[in-house]
């Protein structure tokens, strides 16, 4: 049985579609005093369950959500909880960098587990660091294949796959190489004394004319593909896409990547907005299979 809440009805379809399992929604609210209100769907007789909510936007009222919903399931029999939270919030802050921060998963994944969450999948997560302080089992879904089709169906067939900076290249290498495509890294460097950053093309390839694609994880203000796409814009690329797991576009992340050069922005169906182009549900259907979810 599939339950899901307000942030994931586009995977939480596309996930009954495929591994053949009823789908509900809970019903959600909004107290007038900003509380969050959940009510189970009748279900009977289930005892394992899939909870599909992703964790953005709004965080802090996704996760309560989330918290509440599998609290309620607890309650009325469920004996085992799966989660399935695509976009998992919390998870930039996996390590203490200065004295007296927390490691947020840690706290995150502590209270899913007290709410009855047995087990975890997400997709992408910012880093395996931060899936490990969560505490729970918990898979971290790669989607390199469904990325790939998103960029081979484009409406201008791709010549160059790039990446951003050093961090996306093993990603872009990986859909460069299935889809036979040219590539080219971006790096960059913070200059110690005036701390202004700049980026360069580590690799060299002619663009000019070319159309490039941009890939990465998660696209929050645009800024590190924004600097790139000028560069390739400047080089004479013809046409500039942008591929992302995550597509949260923080602020004025579109006006920015559109005046850079960027045409479109792909994402996927982690963060279900308008930049929602792809689904990753064949991925976590592999996974959730690997681990006991069947066709019903």
């Amino acid at each position: 049985m599939i339950v899901y809440g307000s942030s994931s009805t586009q995977l939480a379809a596309d996930l009954s579609r495929l591994l053949g399992a009823s789908a509900a929604r809970f019903e959600t609210k909004v107290f007038p005093d900003g509380e969050s209100y959940v009510r189970l769907p009748r279900i009977d007789g289930v005892e394992k369950t899939l909870v599909v909510n992703t964790m953005y936007p709004n965080q802090d009222k996704r996760l309560v959500e989330t918290l509440l919903m599998c609290d309620a399931l607890k309650r009325n029999g469920a004996k085992k909880i799966a989660l399935v939270a695509p976009y998992l919030a919390y998870a930039r802050q996996d390590k203490v960098f200065l004295q007296g921060e927390p490691v947020s998963p840690q706290p995150i994944g502590q209270a899913l587990k007290c709410s009855g969450v047995d087990e975890m999948f997400v997709v992408e997560a910012h880093s395996d660091e931060a899936v490990s302080a969560l505490g729970l089992k918990c898979w971290n879904v790669r989607v390199v294949d469904s990325m790939s089709r998103a960029v081979s169906s484009l409406n201008k067939t791709p010549q160059v796959v790039a990446a951003p900076d050093v961090k996306a290249s093993h990603r872009a290498k990986a859909i460069a190489d299935r889809l036979g495509l040219e590539l080219i890294v971006f790096s960059k460097q913070r200059d110690r004394l005036t701390g202004e950053v700049t980026t360069h093309p580590s690799t060299e390839v002619d663009v000019k004319g070319k159309t490039v694609v941009f890939v990465d994880d998660i696209i929050s203000t645009g800024g590190s593909i924004a600097s790139a796409a000028r560069i390739v814009k400047e080089a004479g690329a013809q046409t500039i896409f942008a591929v992302c797991v995550h597509a949260l576009m923080v602020g004025g992340a579109e006006e920015l990547l559109a005046s850079s050069g960027v045409c479109r922005v792909i994402g996927s169906n982690t963060v279900e907005n308008r930049f929602t182009s792809y689904s990753v549900a064949p991925e976590l259907v592999e996974e959730l299979r690997r681990h006991g979810f069947q066709e019903g």
